[in-house]
């Protein structure tokens, strides 16, 4: 028994041995932390399937495949023999194919990272952190929105599950079908897991000669250009992935002060909104009790929503929206003649709660849901 045991530990020690070039030659790579899943199996990947002795001939086997990235060993009833399986996937790659079975226990590793992480004024760092996109005691598990191998259902999503960065991009997949998304998320404004769907800013004083009206809700990917706003189609499309139950408003005028910044309200009047502009309803909703003023608003427009819209051919009735358009980037909300939200090259405006088109460099407009 001894002698098997050397023999054991000399071929590991030797495998690691051989590894350790590999392993340098990449200065954010520590190692591997070893995984095992008693009672479970990856199902489907299978690419080699033998009789072994016992679990550390079967690791043997994928030491020796270049193809092998996991292993399933299905203990044998009373023979001393168990069934290797030879997987060219692990877990974290297909977690749909991870399955709880009885008499079977997953091995795998997963890589971990030697990225130095900050600790206070005096830059003491801690090293072998997980990979970036894992988490857990084993670095086992991926963190959702980190990656377009592991993407979230939403901003929302992740902010609950408390895999937050702060402001910034992350990857969804509403539809759960693998075309993930880059999308950015405001994880810090009113509690955060507000994804941007409308996303208008001013390069210069010279406005824009046209805007990207994205058609399906995929286009919010599209944020960066700095020139997107989601069409009627595309915020009813998101509106069935998501079921988003907010929308916030926010523009800023640098030139005359002028901030608009409200969210709408968690009532039925503020779901009316939601509803309205999310295609599944065309009845205007009323505007006063229906939002909420945020940071930094301080706009007519929010503060005499009674005269707000156009219906039935009159003007000042107190509701969002304008007849005979359904589009965010046109008066979504507006006082006719004085206070206006709209972002039009058709129309040459650029208001935010005023009738000017004036721009300076760095104005903006943009539209979250959640």
């Amino acid at each position: 028994m001894a002698v098997l045991w050397l023999t054991q530990f000399t071929i590991v020690a030797l495998y690691i041995l051989l590894r350790i070039p590999f392993v340098l030659a990449n200065k954010d790579f520590c190692g591997s932390v070893s995984e095992t899943q008693v009672d479970h199996a990856l199902v489907g990947h299978v690419i080699q399937t033998t009789v072994v002795v016992d679990e550390f001939e079967c690791q043997l086997k994928c030491m020796g495949s270049n193809s092998c990235k996991s292993i399933n060993v299905h203990r044998g009833e009373g023979s001393g023999k168990h069934s290797c399986e030879l997987n060219n996937k692990t877990r974290q790659m297909k977690p749909g194919h991870f399955k709880k079975k009885k008499g079977s226990t997953y091995y795998s590793s997963v890589q971990a990272s030697c990225l130095d992480v900050s600790r206070g004024r005096k830059k003491t760092t801690k090293r072998g952190q997980c990979h970036p996109e894992y988490k857990g005691k084993h670095c086992e598990t991926p963190v959702p929105g980190w990656s377009s191998r592991h993407p979230a259902l939403s901003c929302k999503q992740i902010l609950e599950a408390g895999d937050s960065k702060g402001d910034r991009e992350y990857w969804i997949d509403p539809e759960k079908n693998g075309s993930s998304l880059k999308v950015f998320c405001d994880m810090t404004t009113d509690g955060g897991g507000w994804l941007l769907i409308y996303n208008v800013i001013a390069g210069g004083t010279v406005p824009p000669t046209s805007l990207t009206i994205e058609k399906t809700y995929a286009g919010v990917s599209r944020y960066s250009s700095n020139r997107m706003v989601l069409s009627p189609d595309g915020m009813r499309e998101l509106r069935s992935r998501i079921s988003f139950t907010q929308l916030r408003f926010h523009c800023r005028k640098q030139q005359y002060g002028r901030t608009f910044h409200v969210k709408t309200a968690a009532n039925s009047s503020g779901e009316a909104v939601v509803r309205f502009f999310g295609g599944d309803t065309d009845v205007f909703p009323k505007a006063c009790g229906s939002f909420e003023k945020l940071k930094g608003d301080n706009s007519v427009l929010a503060s005499r929503c009674a005269e707000w819209g156009r219906e039935n051919g009159a003007y000042h009735v107190g509701k969002w929206g304008h007849q005979g358009q359904k589009e965010l980037y046109i008066y979504s909300a507006f006082i006719f003649a004085h206070h206006h939200w709209v972002t039009s090259p058709v129309l040459d405006r650029w208001d935010c709660d005023d009738s000017l088109k004036d721009l300076t460099r760095g104005d903006f407009w943009k539209i979250y849901v959640r």
